[in-house]
């Protein structure tokens, strides 16, 4: 079964005031996404590139009172519950513990480095590798203690344009029954896929990239890819060899690490500084672990939001670029 890849191409005309009013057309691309049926449309010029390298101020970038510092973190941060088996995790230089703020009954924070701030440039894979080992590790635990809990993620804002309301670089992850509205619809077509097709969406869709121009190399057992439909800005995903759950101690885990800090590699090389991921982890035979990365708009003194109302109002994605040229750009650093 061959997975459909569904496009239709809208023109715009207009008489264009910059072109002395000539007649003027402008294409753009909407996309569905094979999976879930979700739309992204590739509009030109929707994401606003920095022209000058951005340094960020020296406010943003002081870790006094920060209480995922090193002389802080120990003190300033909740112990897990009993079940989990140890009251904060700790691999290499990442510290794990509750967050004060969950988002469903089973929340965790990670703090990836002793510094408080890292440019996207200086976070190596080793520091991702330590960070998502002790968040899979949490996650591991409420699998086990927890009989119902089926779905897990580990995300990351990294700087506020990103949504970060803390500077040091940190992970999330979320455990739970129900996972998010993203993996609902993501765990039901990855289910009704494999019933009809006899294997697996995210196996298949890797195959649809390398016969296309999306694939874009592999760390360890890893693949990536430009999804077809876009979730945000230079969206670059992930995907493990096999389905079910990621044991924290897998060398997937490192394999992942590594992908994000090329992928990051390439979003420095373009003046980006901010981004987003997930990597979602599911208790289903339908679902492999994968990783989704995006870029988001420049921290700077006069940031903007590229959440638009498309994108919180339609749930519907914008994006300047389509995969296609993604996946040339972000392969050279893989």
């Amino acid at each position: 079964m061959a997975i459909e890849f569904e496009r239709e191409v809208q023109t715009a005309t207009f008489y264009n005031p910059l072109e002395d009013f000539a007649e003027t057309a402008v294409e753009v691309e909407i996309r569905e996404d094979p999976l879930t049926g979700r739309q992204t449309r590739i509009v030109p010029d929707a994401f606003v590139e920095p022209e000058d390298e951005v340094e960020l101020d020296e406010s943003v970038t002081d870790g006094e009172g920060c209480f995922f510092c090193p002389d802080m973190v120990g003190e300033a941060t909740p112990k897990y519950p009993d079940f989990v088996g140890f009251d904060r995790g700790s691999v290499g230089e990442a510290t794990s513990f509750p967050n004060l703020n969950p988002y469903g009954s089973h929340s965790n924070v990670v703090v990836l480095t002793a510094d408080h701030y890292v440019p996207i440039d200086e976070l190596a894979a080793e520091r991702f590798a330590d960070g998502l080992q002790a968040a899979l590790e949490y996650v591991e635990a409420v699998f086990e203690g927890e009989e119902t809990t089926s779905v897990a993620s580990v995300n990351m804002n990294f700087l506020p344009s990103a949504g970060s309301s803390i500077v040091h670089p940190h992970v999330q992850a979320l455990v739970d029954d129900r996972g998010t509205n993203s993996q609902q619809a993501r765990i039901e077509g990855a289910r009704e896929y494999q019933t009809d097709a006899e294997t697996d969406y995210f196996g298949d869709s890797i195959g649809a990239a390398r016969d296309g121009d999306r694939y874009i190399g592999s760390t360890g057992a890893v693949e990536w890819l430009a999804p077809f439909a876009p979730r945000h800005h230079r969206h670059v995903r992930g995907i493990a060899p096999e389905t079910g759950r990621l044991e924290p101690e897998s060398p997937v885990v490192e394999s992942f690490a590594q992908g994000i800090e090329n992928v990051l590699a390439h979003y420095a090389d373009q003046g980006l500084n901010s981004f987003n991921f997930g990597l979602h982890v599911v208790d289903d035979e339908a679902v492999r672990p994968h990783l989704d990365i995006v870029a988001r708009s420049v921290f700077q003194e006069y940031a903007w939001s590229d959440a638009t109302f498309f994108e919180t109002i339609h749930d519907e994605s914008v994006v300047d670029v389509p995969p296609e040229t993604i996946s040339e750009q972000v392969r050279e650093f893989f």
